[in-house]
């Protein structure tokens, strides 16, 4: 089935429905979720299934939640990690964040778990806040799931890697790009720890705080289209990317969601290109450049 929005409302009148046999996933910072989460569900955490940093990033790049690429494991391994946590492929998987304050957290597990061979994912409309703004239930504490057997299938139309991205550069046949991070990060003006700023040549932006409406909930299917830039519009073929890969991935998910299409996510994204010094990187100020 691929990923769907789902309203809190929804979510809790359907418990005997589709819904009956549900997994919840938490996907907010842990100690928010151990301050209070919706009955049931368990938490998981983006950043514990990253692979290690390159040497060459420093120490910046060892802390968690600083590098955005994929562990490399075997289907086993992964099926093995995802059992534990209580999941299974084949019963429906409800990802939840908490608007923007949570920088896209539910997407970016959603797409990890879609990645992976989950068939049937929801993110939940206007997550955390919007669920108590629906006087929706309250559990504190941690939970101890059922290990599951979750058979991994990888899909790997959902993922871009550095490799094939480069493959695509040299040869001029680089896809419809979309930058999900801040016009001012896009245009270099706010660099941090990133090592050159700025934007993977020839790629659109769409900013990841516009996904949403005041209320935290992600914004309608005719808001979004309607954002799109004309380029992203018309591609068969678009990747999504932004710092590390977790702004991207919620887009890669309102766009599939919306429109049926299948978004490629760079996990790596900027923090990964911008190591590289033989990829160029454009920003408002210059031409391409290198390092």
């Amino acid at each position: 089935m691929g990923i769907g929005i789902l309203q809190a409302e929804q979510l809790r009148h359907d418990r005997g429905g589709h819904l009956a046999h549900a997994v919840i996933v938490d996907a907010r910072p842990r100690d928010q979720y151990l301050q209070g989460h919706i009955p049931g569900a368990i938490w998981m955490g983006w950043e514990s299934w990253c692979g290690p940093a390159p040497r060459r990033g420093g120490p910046a790049l060892a802390r968690s939640g600083y590098w955005g690429v994929l562990e490399r494991a075997s289907g086993e391994d992964y099926g093995h990690r995802l059992g534990s946590h209580g999941l299974c492929d084949d019963r429906p998987i409800v990802v939840y964040g908490d608007g923007p304050r949570t920088r896209g957290r539910e997407g970016r597990v959603a797409w990890m778990l879609l990645y992976l061979g989950a068939s049937d994912v929801y993110l939940l409309d206007g997550g955390w806040s919007n669920w108590l703004a629906q006087r929706g239930e309250v559990q504190v504490g941690t939970e101890s799931p059922t290990h599951r057997h979750f058979t991994v299938r990888f899909r790997p139309e959902r993922r871009r890697t550095l490799r094939s991205l480069r493959a695509r550069f040299r040869t001029g046949t680089l896809p419809v790009l979309i930058d999900a991070r801040s016009r001012a990060e896009f245009d270099g003006e706010i660099q941090d720890y990133v090592p050159r700023g700025g934007h993977l040549v020839g790629a659109c932006l769409v900013p990841f705080a516009d996904l949403f409406e005041p209320d935290n909930r992600y914004v309608a299917r005719e808001q979004y289209l309607k954002m799109l830039p004309h380029e992203a519009r018309q591609a068969s073929n678009l990747v999504a990317y932004c710092e590390v890969g977790v702004r991207a991935a919620l887009l890669a998910m309102l766009h599939e969601a919306y429109t049926g299409q299948v978004v490629s996510v760079y996990d790596g994204s900027i923090m990964q290109w911008a190591h590289e010094r033989d990829l160029p990187m454009s920003n408002a100020l210059s031409e391409p450049s290198v390092l």
